[in-house]
């Protein structure tokens, strides 16, 4: 083995277990402290975001130990659906109505013609 490859007694591999292992640890604890600190309104506004995290985090995680595509690609698909409801949540995924869309007019003398 390289000493490159070994920190502290570690593999990297081992090393990045245990930082993920700390992440997901101190999101948990975020998520919890937020809960009992905040109101249900400010809940309400953060836990897409929060979730899409930890699911990101936890996919990474369950990469890092070896799980398979049955347990890892449900992580990324609660990632994805966390991210669209917090999008939708900001404002940024508002159904547009089409009183709202504002096209231009042709200047004049670049309409088309007609004979």
């Amino acid at each position: 083995m390289e000493p490159s490859t070994v920190i502290a007694g570690l593999s990297q591999r081992e090393l990045l277990i245990h930082m993920v292992n700390l992440v997901l640890l101190v999101s948990v604890v975020e998520l919890l402290w937020l809960a009992l600190r905040r109101g249900r309104a400010a809940m309400a506004q953060l836990l897409p975001n929060l979730l899409a995290g930890l699911s990101l985090t936890l996919a990474l995680r369950l990469a890092l130990g070896g799980a398979g595509l049955t347990w890892i690609a449900p992580c990324l698909l609660a990632a994805g659906i966390a991210h669209l409801l917090d999008l939708r949540a900001r404002g940024w995924m508002a159904p547009t109505r089409k009183t709202d869309v504002h096209l231009p007019t042709p200047a004049h003398g670049q309409g088309r013609h007609s004979s």
